[in-house]
Parts: C-alpha cells; sequence; structure tokens
C-alpha cells in the first residue's frame, strides 16, 4: 500500500514538473519571441532612426509593396515607404532612384519634423560610377521643401540631382497628403529653378544649368556665364523686384519675372544694364565660327552673320552663306553638352528650305576611352543627317547605344539648329 501510495507521489510530482517546466518554457519562448520580433523591428527601422535619432518608433502609413492597404495618395515611384514616429515628431521616408548617372539603384532615407524640416539623412545603397561625396546628403539637414540652400555637386550633376530630385518627391507625397506644409520659396529661387527652361543653353541634357559664377556689379545681385559660352544669366534687383535677365552671345537680354513671363518692357533699364554686362564678359566666337564653315561650304561663298534675336539655346552662330550661283544657305554653330557636360561644337550647313546640307564636329565621339559598347562609321553617320527637316528629325538619328552622354549632344544640337533657323525665318520672334 505505501508502495502505491509513494508511487503516485512521483507521477504527480513529475506530472507538476512537466507543467511547471512547460509554463516556464512557454513564458521564455513568448519572451524571446517579443525580443526577436523588437530586434527584427529594430533593423528594419534602423535607417529611419539614424535620420530621426529622437524617434521612440514608427508605424508604416504607405509601403510601396502594399501600396492598396495606404489610404494615402500621389505618391511617386521613388517613395519606397512612409513611416510616421509614434510620439508625432514627424515622418521618415525611405527612396530609391535609378536617375544617377549609371542608372544603378541609389537608396537613401530622409526625416522630416512635424514642421516639414528635414531631420537627417542616411544612404543605405549608392551604386554609382561617379560619387557625390558623403557630406552631400548632410547639406539637406535643416532644409524645407523649398530646399532654398541645397546645390548640385559640380562633375556629378546626374546622381545628385536624382538624390535632389527623391528628396522633392518626398515631401511632394507629404505635402499632397497633408501631412506637412510646404515651404515658401523666394523669388530668386523661383527665377534659379526657371533659368534651364528660359535658356536651355545654359543647361545639360537633364535640365542642370552649367555655369561658372562671375563678379556682380550695379543691380546685379548674381551672375552666371554659361560654360559653353553661349551667354549669360544675370538675377537682377530693379526696384522692389527681383529678375532675371537672359543675354546670349549676340548681345539679345529678355527679362522675366518669378513666374516666367518676359517683362523686358517694363524692365528696359536692367536689359540694357544685362546687355551691357554680356558685352564686357562674352566672346564671340564667329570669326573661327565662319572659317569652319567656309571649309565645308561650297568654294567662292559669302558668309555673313545673322542676329541672334530670340535665340537662347546651344545656337552659338548664325550665319546666311551665299553660293557663287547666289543661291543662299545657312549656317549654324551649337555648342551643347557632351560626356561630363564638357561642351561639343557641331556646324551644319542648311538650304534655303531647313534641310541639312552637311553636319561636322570636331570630335567623334568624346572620351572613346570611356565608352566600350558601340561601334562607329562616322561618314555614314553624318551622311543620317543629310535631307532631314524639323519635320522628319525624330532625335533617333542622333542617338547611339554605348555613348548616350555624347550623342545626346548630337540630338541636342541638332533640335537647336532647327529651332534656331525657325526663329530666323519667324523675324527673331520665339
Amino acid at each position: 500500500m505505501n508502495n502505491k501510495k509513494e508511487t503516485s507521489k512521483a507521477v504527480i510530482a513529475i506530472v507538476l514538473i512537466c507543467v511547471i517546466g512547460a509554463g516556464l518554457l512557454f513564458g521564455v519562448n513568448a519572451l524571446t519571441a517579443e525580443k526577436i520580433a523588437a530586434n527584427n523591428a529594430s533593423l528594419a527601422y534602423a535607417p529611419l532612426l539614424a535620420v530621426m535619432p529622437e524617434a521612440k518608433d514608427f508605424a508604416p502609413v504607405y509601403e510601396a509593396a502594399d501600396s492598396a492597404a495606404s489610404a494615402l495618395v500621389d505618391i511617386p515611384e521613388t517613395v519606397v515607404g512612409i513611416y510616421e514616429e509614434t510620439s508625432g515628431a514627424g515622418y521618415a521616408v525611405k527612396l530609391s532612384t535609378t536617375q544617377g548617372y549609371t542608372g544603378d539603384t541609389i537608396e537613401f532615407a530622409i526625416g522630416v519634423s512635424v514642421d516639414g524640416k528635414i531631420t537627417g539623412t542616411q544612404v543605405t545603397a549608392y551604386n554609382d560610377t561617379k560619387d557625390f561625396g558623403a557630406d552631400y546628403p548632410s547639406t539637406y539637414v535643416g532644409q524645407d521643401s523649398a530646399l532654398a540652400d541645397v546645390q548640385l555637386v559640380a562633375g556629378v550633376t546626374f546622381s545628385s540631382s536624382a538624390f535632389k530630385n527623391a528628396v522633392i518627391d518626398a515631401f511632394n507625397a507629404l505635402i499632397a497628403n497633408g501631412l506637412v506644409k510646404e515651404g515658401v520659396k523666394g523669388d530668386d529661387q523661383l527665377l534659379m529653378e526657371l533659368l534651364p527652361t528660359l535658356f536651355t543653353g545654359m543647361s545639360n541634357s537633364i535640365g542642370v544649368a552649367q555655369y561658372e559664377e562671375l563678379a556682380p556689379s550695379g543691380s546685379i545681385i548674381s551672375a552666371m556665364k554659361a560654360t559653353n559660352g553661349s551667354g549669360v544669366a544675370l538675377l537682377m534687383q530693379d526696384g522692389e523686384s527681383v529678375v532675371l535677365a537672359v543675354v546670349n552671345l549676340a548681345g539679345n537680354a529678355v527679362v522675366y519675372d518669378a513666374a516666367g513671363a518676359d517683362v523686358t518692357a517694363d524692365h528696359s533699364a536692367a536689359a540694357d544694364e544685362a546687355a551691357a554686362f554680356g558685352a564686357a564678359n562674352l566672346t564671340s566666337f564667329a570669326d573661327d565660327e565662319m572659317k569652319k564653315l567656309a571649309s565645308a561650304a561650297e568654294e567662292g561663298a559669302v558668309i555673313e552673320p545673322i542676329a541672334l534675336d530670340g535665340v537662347f539655346n546651344t545656337v552659338t552662330g548664325a550665319y546666311k552663306i551665299t553660293l557663287a550661283d547666289e543661291s543662299v544657305q545657312y549656317g549654324f554653330v551649337a555648342r551643347s553638352y557632351g560626356y561630363s557636360n564638357i561642351p561639343m561644337m557641331f556646324y551644319y550647313i542648311l538650304d534655303e528650305n531647313g534641310a541639312i546640307v552637311s553636319m561636322n564636329t570636331e570630335t567623334f565621339i568624346l572620351e572613346k576611352e570611356y565608352f566600350s559598347n558601340y561601334t562607329l562609321d562616322v561618314p555614314s553617320y553624318k551622311d543620317g543627317f543629310t535631307g532631314l527637316t524639323a519635320d522628319t528629325y525624330t532625335g533617333e538619328q542622333a542617338l547611339i547605344s554605348g555613348a548616350t552622354a555624347s550623342t545626346n549632344a548630337v540630338k541636342t544640337a541638332t533640335d537647336d539648329i532647327f529651332a534656331a533657323f525657325q526663329t530666323i525665318q519667324n523675324g527673331g520672334n520665339n
């Protein structure tokens, strides 16, 4: 009998031990699972904590992988995720862009405070061959959506532009959904943003102005000379207004307000001052251009300069070519931006109807050691432009896979000489 009692006690003790052990194991597993989940969350949110160090935690309000579950609208493709800081400090945004120089993915995150200021930036993937530097992202800290004090990196305009445009996309997403307020841009900033469209001759293929800064004088706040020599752009104080004056190589000056309207008639003094500044700081290419065109034109042709009123693209020279039989052709020289934003010079002769008679350049194609994925029969390539008009030219005739930057320069130059021909035919009006 005693043996049976002892056996029962032992069985009960074993059962109790198993129950207690199972309970403890369950508790440990639950605690461990919570810690693992927390650690995984911390890893996922590590870039977010880096851009908002004072954050307590984050909750996703938009993730591209599950965009249908979000109430947010008008989210650009570059925005991978938007996360709300749970204590109300603001938002963190994950971004991804392939608009850099080589098209490789650039991934990064930014934090934006509740009052719309960038609290931090963190690059998580950067494989582009041109590096904008470790310090560049930090120049965005403290900026609102106006990005008033952010500059691009000289020589790395494609990748730094891609970074900046992705930041703009992040702000656009936050502003469109009422999450932060929009920053206010000053007239000078608005005018600088308009510059690439008002004077396309100063801009590369992605619309970034290429210039060197000159010392301002008089009512000029800041002065910029196009690196291809096509003209100058000036921010000017005229009375209570800040205006943008653009001056081409021929001395034609036009003044614009912050809305992009031509206000030259209302700011004639500023236009005169801008034209004088351009005359003092620009160098004519006419002599060299006429020599180059003469070598391509028929023997005995007479070449005379034509005014470039209304032409603010990469064309730096327009010429009337009178042949021995008194028929007329037109010569144009364009200096568009190729590889590494180096100006390339192109010489075109058009007949009186605007069809290309010949096209030449001093270099085909720039930086051959950089390109490896193209072959080029130069005579055939140039002959491919013969006979093209503004109506038959599509731009595809210029492009070569593997030499994108340089042949984009050919495309731009061809676009611009056709536009200049039309402007001249219209009497100098755009």
